[in-house]
């Protein structure tokens, strides 16, 4: 008894995969990510003011309270956001960011909202 021979009639499929094409190696024209902002867009909510320097900042309700209980402004926030003195991740949750001017410590979430405010004493 022989054996059958393999069908060499049926035709087989090739895939090909073409890689994406090169950037150009001379491209300098890279325009960097800008830097994140922690001012808020959001309008004041009743009962507040619009700061006289620009937009409102983005704070949590008890970190505005606080804030205004410890008679510190929005300008003084605002100083310690665009030019902190000390930057470093929040002790008990380090996904937070610790900004430190002049005495004032603010403490901002990922997305850059006020999350506390306080004084150092």
């Amino acid at each position: 008894m022989t054996k059958p021979s393999p069908d060499t009639s049926s035709t087989s499929t090739t895939l090909h995969f073409q890689a994406p094409p090169e950037l150009p190696q001379d491209e300098t024209d890279v325009t960097p990510e800008p830097a994140p902002s922690y001012r808020g867009t959001t309008p004041p909510r009743a009962g507040e003011t619009a700061p006289a320097s620009g937009g409102s900042l983005r704070m949590l309700k008890g970190a505005r309270q606080a804030a205004a209980g410890m008679k510190i402004s929005d300008d003084e926030i605002r100083a310690v956001l665009e030019d902190p003195q000390d930057v470093q991740p929040d002790p008990n949750q380090p996904h937070r960011t610790r900004l430190r001017r002049n005495g004032v410590i603010v403490t901002t979430g990922n997305d850059g909202m006020i999350l506390r405010v306080s004084r150092k004493g």
